[in-house]
């Protein structure tokens, strides 16, 4: 959902001061120096300067700083009321008036909108586990918990007993309604790699792999193009995946989990420049 970040009401049409107070004050300015005004050109002076200070309130109020904007009074104090050899005539009120006014238009039509700030890891990764909320309410605790410890053990390279952990996670699985067959191909593809590696030997043909339907549910969504290694790939997807379900649905691991975040935010930090979350 898009957010309107334009001020409502007067405050939205404020650049529209920036040319009417200007140029007005030019205008009075000729009607007095008509009348023979000793002291019209402060009137132009005035409206310039009136001017100089709306544009700077306009882009105050946006999200986005116009530094050049903000600094507008500054210039308008050193070329009129500064002595100094440059003209304040009428010319040079004009000319400073129609430049303010473009810098009135390109502030509203090009510092509207907040900046975009790029995503952390972290609040992908908790992104994520929002997206994920219709695997994990139907995750009870002790299938959590065996998911969790599968993970941690893994971490902590204790494969054989991440393989075992696995196992156990997986029997749980099937009283499980819906089934949950994404986080059943996570946790195969968790033991299989745990396994070669309590073996001392390298999956380089992994038997288990996500399918096309489990994309929407991972954390790491890649184009066909983008990805150099399908299993590792799949490997830091299952990772991801299975600390997404512990940590939300294993009261007794959160705290470990959470301790270990970072070993989840580095993988997540490894794909940053393609990531398509």
């Amino acid at each position: 959902m898009k957010t309107n970040t334009t001020p409502p009401g007067s405050l939205s049409r404020l650049w529209m001061a920036v040319p009417a107070v200007s140029f007005g004050g030019i205008g009075i300015e000729l009607l007095l120096s008509s009348a023979g005004f000793p002291y019209a050109v402060w009137a132009g002076i005035a409206g310039c300067v009136a001017a100089s200070c709306v544009l700077f309130y306009q882009a105050y109020l946006k999200p986005r700083k116009d530094i050049v904007s903000l600094f507008v009074p500054l210039y308008a104090v050193l070329i009129f009321i500064v002595p100094n050899e440059i003209s304040s005539g009428v010319i040079v009120q004009t000319c400073y008036a129609a430049t303010i006014t473009l810098l009135a238009v390109r502030l509203e039509k090009l510092f509207n909108a907040p900046k975009p700030e790029k995503k952390t890891m972290k609040q992908m990764l908790n992104d994520y586990i929002v997206r994920l909320d219709p695997l994990l309410t139907v995750i009870d605790e002790e299938t959590g918990h065996l998911v969790a410890q599968a993970l941690l053990t893994y971490k902590f390279g204790l494969y054989g007993s991440a393989a075992r952990k696995s196992t156990e996670a997986l029997a749980r699985l099937d009283a499980i309604a819906p089934h949950p067959g994404v986080l059943e191909r996570a946790l195969l593809i968790l033991r299989e790699r745990a396994g070669g590696f309590a073996e001392s030997r390298v999956t380089t043909n992994p038997e288990h792999t996500f399918t096309e339907a489990d994309y929407n549910t991972l954390a790491i969504r890649l184009r066909p193009d983008q990805i150099e290694d399908p299993a590792a790939l799949d490997l830091d997807n299952a990772l991801v995946l299975l600390y997404a379900v512990g940590i939300e649905t294993s009261p007794d691991d959160e705290q470990a989990l959470e301790e270990h975040q970072r070993f989840v935010t580095q993988i997540l930090e490894s794909y940053k420049d393609k990531l398509t979350v």
